[in-house]
């Protein structure tokens, strides 16, 4: 099986890195296939990336059978630059696909392959905060990404929350749960 890992963080060094890092592995120990995509090294611009980079990641998408997003929650939603890549990758952008009279069949084409949506993510503040807040991030792929991908794919959101305050062994027992849960995906 292969799964499509996007990777959203600028800092290589970040617990975000260190949750890719788990991610990869646990697909792969798992016996999935997975490709990880780092938006920053890759050089993907959120406001217009070449057209190039565009397709590929349109091909390894449409090829994958899952797709981790992996990133870290700021202002309630998702990074810029992830939210950039869902309008010109998924949505099309300034590809030929955006042109399309049917932009939403060209996307429900991009994404008929997966059998799972999994959002591995961290907050700064604790759930209940987040919950006010109405879960931007988590309200946007589930009400606008998920409704796109066939009927038998899944959405698994494992956050991590109160990141800020948190202690090794806390974190360390995340990465542990994400791991769990993506061994059992692939």
């Amino acid at each position: 099986m292969s799964t499509l890992v996007v990777y959203c963080h600028p800092v290589p060094e970040s617990f975000v890195a260190a949750m890719a890092a788990r991610v990869v592995d646990s697909l792969s120990a798992a016996g999935a296939e997975p490709r990880l995509l780092d938006l920053y090294t890759d050089g993907f611009s959120p406001t217009g990336a070449d057209a190039s980079l565009v397709a590929a990641h349109q091909e390894a998408l449409g090829a994958a059978n899952g797709l981790v997003l992996v990133y870290p929650t700021w202002w309630s939603g998702l990074p810029a630059m992830l939210a950039g890549w869902f309008e010109q990758v998924v949505a099309g952008g300034s590809s030929p696909r955006a042109s399309s009279p049917d932009r939403t069949a060209a996307t429900r084409d991009l994404l008929a392959n997966l059998d799972y949506l999994a959002v591995v993510t961290s907050h700064g503040s604790p759930k209940i905060v987040n919950a006010t807040q109405g879960e931007a991030g988590l309200h946007f792929l589930r009400r606008s990404v998920r409704p796109l991908c066939p009927r038998r794919c899944r959405m698994h959101w494992i956050a991590f929350y109160s990141s800020d305050r948190s202690t090794v062994e806390q974190r360390q027992a995340y990465l542990d749960r994400v791991e769990r849960r993506l061994r059992r995906l692939a």
